[in-house]
């Protein structure tokens, strides 16, 4: 028997308490958050509060954070890692429960990671005892900087034992306090908020990752119906898994007990710590051949306009059900996909114009540029532009790379084009730009190509993505 994976709806959530409950059904960092926050609630409950393992400045923000948390008897002590070895070895002789706080000393580590009956590990640099996490399993972790995550947790604890409730807004005021991540996030929502906010500002929403696996399908949704965003850029399987969720078909939790092998048997297609059965892509690519033999035009189409036909028929077939698509038609948002051809959505047309070829009738062609041509005739008839980013990759690119695209063709065709810089960006992908690759790169590299305004306004948030959106984009629904 396999969990079901949840779709995150912000309108349901009111609080900073009801959108981590909700993070429990979703996938990758945002699980990872739900649950920890859900066992942290049920050992203090128990009266099993756990030791905390600090090796950190105690006079900082996080460290004062978690002395308010023992005060509240919501830890039973706070230590470091050579009190707690030393401990280990004098007099806490008890059965406990610990949660480890950020990195620790090399030098005692064995003594964490043997002596207590449970562990939770908070630290964005993957440390957790030996074999506590597997492929596609992370129980008891959280890989992310404890910066933001400590508070997160806080305001969770406070709601699940006393009933008081935080608000996002109230959760970014908050993290204001905070360095690293915490800081990033609170700058990120500002620009974010203020990009939206812009009425002159043309707004490019970019997607990598397995952000609609991850459940996160339901926020794009509404940030097309609120009108928030302009224009979408993707990665294909972004958008097939989405069209998954779009016809109510649903997604797994993947059970460590089942191995791939054994998956393969059963064709339930493995993402990390979720599953996608081929059924679901079967459905899809039934509705792929629908879409497109209904399509009786002999034009080109091109990825945005092929999207768009999905969009119109969801809107028609499945009235009462939400999807990125459905919205993106019914609201005229664009929805590029500049890699179409590496998706299960490009493998479903490629099979399709084969099965036509076979009955003699005329294929499908895709011809690129068109959407190439849209988005420069969006960009040159906008006052302002701005980009909100979710990884990095090809979905990234094609956006950014509009501006110096703008500068050369006014350059080598002698036209005269509106040319733009992007005034806002706000992304949130957990490379670091020392890697050399895209998804790490700089907003002020991209000063260097003439793609930012350097005097825009700009914040890079360093982690997992599941984990800061649903944030995000409640903070700019509240306000």
């Amino acid at each position: 028997m396999f969990t079901e994976l949840k779709l995150l709806d912000l309108k349901k959530c009111e609080s900073v308490g009801d959108l981590v409950k909700s993070m429990t059904f979703c996938s990758f960092g945002a699980r990872m958050l739900g649950e920890v926050s859900e066992k942290l609630s049920q050992w203090i409950k128990e009266n099993q509060a756990p030791i905390a393992i600090f090796d950190g400045h105690l006079d900082s923000s996080l460290g004062e954070l978690l002395q308010e948390m023992v005060k509240l008897k919501w830890l039973t002590n706070l230590v470091d890692s050579q009190t707690y070895f030393e401990d280990i070895n004098n007099e806490l002789k008890a059965p406990h429960k610990a949660i480890i706080i950020g990195s620790y000393t090399e030098k005692y580590e064995n003594a964490i990671y043997q002596n207590s009956q449970e562990s939770i590990f908070i630290n964005q640099f993957g440390k957790v005892k030996p074999n506590q996490v597997t492929d596609g399993y992370y129980p008891n972790v959280v890989f992310a900087d404890p910066n933001f995550i400590l508070p997160v947790i806080y305001a969770v604890l406070k709601e699940n034992l006393e009933g008081k409730k935080t608000t996002v807004s109230q959760l970014i005021e908050t993290l204001k306090n905070y360095p690293g991540v915490a800081q990033e996030v609170s700058q990120g929502a500002s620009v974010l908020s203020n990009m939206i906010n812009d009425p002159n500002c043309t707004v490019f929403l970019t997607l990598s990752g397995a952000m609609t696996v991850a459940k996160m399908g339901l926020i794009i949704c509404d940030m097309i119906d609120e009108k928030m965003i302009n224009g979408i850029c993707s990665t294909g399987a972004l958008m097939a898994h989405g069209l998954v969720e779009s016809v109510g078909l649903k997604h797994f939790k993947y059970n460590p007990a089942d191995n791939d092998s054994k998956l393969a048997q059963q064709k339930l297609n493995r993402i990390t710590d979720t599953l996608e059965p081929e059924s679901n892509l079967d459905h899809i690519a039934n509705v792929i051949n629908t879409v497109l033999t209904e399509y009786e035009k002999s034009d080109y189409l091109s990825p945005r306009l092929f999207h768009q036909l999905v969009g119109e028929y969801l809107a028609n077939k499945y009235p009462d059900q939400r999807g990125i698509l459905k919205s993106a038609y019914l609201e005229n948002v664009p929805v590029f996909v500049p890699a179409f051809n590496d998706s299960e959505i490009a493998n479903d047309i490629y099979v399709h114009n084969r099965l036509r070829e076979q009955n003699a009738q005329e294929k499908i062609v895709f011809n690129l540029e068109l959407d190439t041509q849209f988005l420069v005739e969006m960009v040159t008839n906008s006052q302002k532009i701005g980009i909100f980013t979710i990884g990095g990759g090809v979905p990234r690119n094609f956006i950014q790379n509009v501006s110096p695209l703008i500068e050369i063709i006014n350059e080598r065709v002698e036209t005269n084009l509106l040319e733009h810089k992007f005034a806002y960006g706000c992304r949130i992908c957990p490379d670091p730009m020392y890697y050399g690759h895209l998804s790490g790169c700089t907003y002020s590299e991209g000063v260097s190509w003439r793609k930012m305004d350097e005097q825009g306004q700009f914040s890079e948030i360093h982690t997992d993505a599941t984990l800061i959106l649903p944030f995000l984009v409640k903070y700019v629904m509240e306000n």
